[in-house]
């Protein structure tokens, strides 16, 4: 039943496709996660972000390189220790790894939402840039690069709409 779903779901969307293909209707496909990543505002953002999470980066693989030592001493040195010592060390291997799953967690998080807050900083301005390109080539349906399966490169709009968005400012 669930298969059914899914391919009446991919007729859906794929009808919008077949009509322009069969009325001759220009469709272009775009690369989002390359605009964000090669325009001139992404590479900026990057640095920036890569510069304020650059020391809890570096404090997490501290952390990390930590409770590898101490793994690593507790399997040498485990037969030699006595069962109150073997516990209390495999005790402060636990506590020290909960820390570094937590501090990765708080990471990943703080990372995603200054992402987050950073596209829907641009997105006007991608949006201008996307709809520019769009004017320009009297396109009528472009795609995520992400939803299709396969796109020449000569319907490709991506990086014409990165050279759009590097000339706002």
């Amino acid at each position: 039943m669930k298969s059914i779903r899914l391919a009446f779901l991919a007729l859906i969307m794929l009808a919008p496709l077949a009509n322009a293909a069969t009325t001759g209707s220009k469709v272009g496909v775009l690369d989002t996660v390359m605009v964000l990543s090669e325009s001139d505002a992404g590479k900026q953002y990057a640095k920036k972000s890569e510069a304020k999470f650059k020391p809890q980066l570096t404090a997490l693989q501290k952390l990390e390189s930590d409770v590898r030592n101490m793994q690593e001493k507790l399997q040498k040195d485990g037969p030699t220790l006595s069962a109150e010592q073997l516990k209390v060390r495999q005790l402060e291997l636990q506590r020290k790894y909960e820390d570094w799953q937590l501090k990765g967690r708080q990471y990943q998080t703080e990372r995603a939402e200054a992402d987050n807050a950073e596209r829907e900083k641009l997105r006007p301005k991608l949006q201008t840039a996307i709809d520019t390109v769009i004017s320009e080539l009297k396109l009528d349906l472009v795609i995520d690069r992400q939803m299709a399966i396969y796109g020449s490169p000569g319907i490709d709009i991506t990086r014409k709409v990165i050279e759009s968005l590097n000339q706002m400012k």
